[in-house]
C-alpha cells in the first residue's frame, strides 16, 4: 500500500500493473474457472504484450530489460531521476496503449475484509479533503484504480501525511518522496 501512497502512477507503470488493452477471447471451462492451459495462454499473451511495450519504449530511447517469464522488467538508472525525465514521461505516454492487462494469476492482491474496504474508503475521503481532490474511491474489492495524472504533487504529499494513520501506515518523511 505504501507504493500506492506516493508516486502511484509511475510505480503502476513500472510494475506493469494492469492497464489498457484486452485479454482476447475467453475460453469456458468447468466451474467457470480458467484451466491451467488458459492461464498459461494468458501469461504468454501478457509477456508477448510486455515485449511489444518494451520495443516501443526502446524506440523512444528508454533503457529497459527484456521481460522475464512473468513479464517483469527492470529500468536502467535511478528511478527517481527516470520519473522526472520528460523524455521518459513522453515515452510512457506514447507507449501506454501497448501495456497489456495483468492476468489475474500474476496479481498479488489478497481479498480484503469489509472493515479494510471501509478504511480505504475513509482514506480516500480524507485524501480528497486534505489536498488531493482527485483521489479516487477504491473499487468494490477495496483496491484503488490505476490513477492518471500527477501523483507526486505537494497536495498529495500533505494528504498522505494527514491520512496515513487511517490505514495504519507511517507517513513518508518530509522532503523527497520515495519511489
Amino acid at each position: 500500500m505504501r507504493k500506492h501512497l506516493i508516486w502511484v502512477a509511475a510505480v503502476a507503470t513500472l510494475a506493469l500493473s494492469g492497464c489498457g488493452g484486452s485479454t482476447g477471447p475467453q475460453v469456458a471451462s468447468a466451474g467457470g474457472k480458467p484451466s491451467a492451459a488458459s492461464k498459461s495462454d494468458e501469461r504468454t499473451a501478457y509477456v508477448d504484450g510486455v515485449r511489444e511495450w518494451v520495443k516501443c519504449l526502446r524506440k523512444h530511447h528508454v533503457q529497459v530489460s527484456d521481460p522475464d517469464s512473468k513479464g517483469n522488467v527492470e529500468f536502467t538508472g535511478d528511478k527517481a531521476k527516470l520519473k522526472a525525465d520528460p523524455a521518459f514521461r513522453a515515452a510512457q505516454e506514447a507507449c501506454k496503449d501497448k501495456v497489456p492487462p495483468l492476468p489475474p494469476d500474476l496479481e498479488d492482491r489478497p481479498t480484503l475484509s469489509p472493515q479494510e474496504i471501509a478504511k480505504r474508503r475513509q482514506y480516500a475521503r480524507c485524501m480528497r479533503s486534505h489536498g488531493a481532490p482527485d483521489y479516487p474511491d477504491p473499487g468494490a474489492d477495496g483496491y484503488f484504480p490505476d490513477p492518471e495524472g500527477n501523483q507526486d504533487g505537494a497536495g498529495l504529499r500533505r494528504a498522505t501525511k494527514a491520512c496515513a494513520s487511517i490505514l495504519g501506515l507511517q507517513p513518508e518523511p518530509t522532503g523527497k518522496a520515495k519511489g
